[in-house]
């Protein structure tokens, strides 16, 4: 909202405005309680179950393309081209999934206090659009160009908010195969390209063991000499069917990483950054983006995995 000059009375638009954001600030605790403890979690959770398996390993695939696209966009906003920049905020290539859409309707019935219509509008925007607890705050006088555009940016934000989910999940899938693959064999596997690999030769190793036909121990003599290693094409089976069970780990990964998150803080202020986003993009204020860097962080772990990869290749 634009700040009022000192012993100017608030505008009563204003007044209302910041009246709706406050009460949504004040509702984060316990939303924060109720969705993201572990029984609230898993919950939300069983949503996963169908066709977002299918939807999680593409979401893996399309998530570094996802992350190009905004840091492209943050590239065309400091080179001042903001009409690029807001097209490419706009693209998504991230399938939308269940879980995801139960998130964005609890941020807009029970994080804003907007009720749940008997029969909602298609489209997050048009919710908005459509809600009698915005429309004040949308301003009836402006144009329904106007007004659409603001509810349009006011959905974009939450299916950004919501986008960080998944970046998170794919973190805290990325962090588990670290630990597990620290734990089995002393070495850093950021993710399965490293992880498969070392599977592959282990198991490689432990099948010409036991069919060494002096016994195992002349076995660990003779390949500690000789050292057996796994053909490519059960690096690459092995790979293939790890990527597979990792992007199932990713679809339910929100039930670990969300009460850690609620424990910490972070989820507490990743919304309070979401409502000063959303108070903006539907009261006209100068933007106040809400910023998604958890892909970029993911993406830093996709690097080291595939850095993890080819050095074991061409050492």
């Amino acid at each position: 909202m634009t700040a009022q000059p000192p012993g100017t009375p608030e505008d009563p638009q204003a007044a209302q405005a910041r009246a709706f954001f406050d009460a949504a600030r004040g509702r984060i605790d316990g939303f924060v309680a109720r969705n993201f403890s572990v029984t609230g979690s898993a919950a939300m959770h069983r949503r996963a179950f169908g066709l977002d398996l299918l939807r999680a390993p593409l979401n893996v695939v399309l998530a570094p393309i996802h992350a190009l696209t905004r840091l492209f966009a943050l590239i065309a906003r400091l080179l001042r081209a903001r009409r690029l920049a807001g097209w490419l905020d706009r693209r998504s290539f991230v399938l939308p999934t269940r879980v995801a859409a139960e998130v964005e309707a609890r941020l807009v019935h029970e994080l804003l206090g907007i009720a749940r219509p008997a029969k909602a509008p298609r489209g997050l925007s048009r919710q908005l659009e459509q809600a009698p607890e915005l429309r004040q705050l949308l301003r009836d006088g402006e144009s329904p160009e106007a007004i659409a555009a603001r509810a349009l940016a006011a959905a974009d934000t939450i299916a950004a908010y919501s986008g960080t989910r998944s970046a998170v999940a794919e973190l805290t899938t990325a962090l588990l195969t670290i630990v597990f693959g620290a734990w089995v064999f002393r070495r850093l596997t950021p993710g399965m390209v490293s992880f498969g690999p070392a599977l592959a030769d282990s198991f490689a190793r432990e099948t010409a063991l036991s069919s060494f036909p002096l016994g195992r121990g002349a076995a660990s003599l003779w390949y500690g000499v000789f050292p057996v290693g796994a053909t490519l094409s059960q690096v690459m089976v092995i790979t293939g069917a790890l990527i597979a069970l990792a992007s199932v780990v990713t679809a339910f990964a929100g039930v670990i990483a969300d009460p850690v998150q609620a424990r910490i803080g972070l989820h507490r202020r990743r919304l309070h950054r979401l409502v000063d986003a959303l108070e903006t993009d539907l009261t006209g204020a100068p933007p106040r983006r809400f910023a998604a860097n958890e892909h970029y962080y993911a993406r830093v772990f996709d690097l080291l995995d595939i850095g993890s990869g080819l050095f074991r290749h061409f050492r």
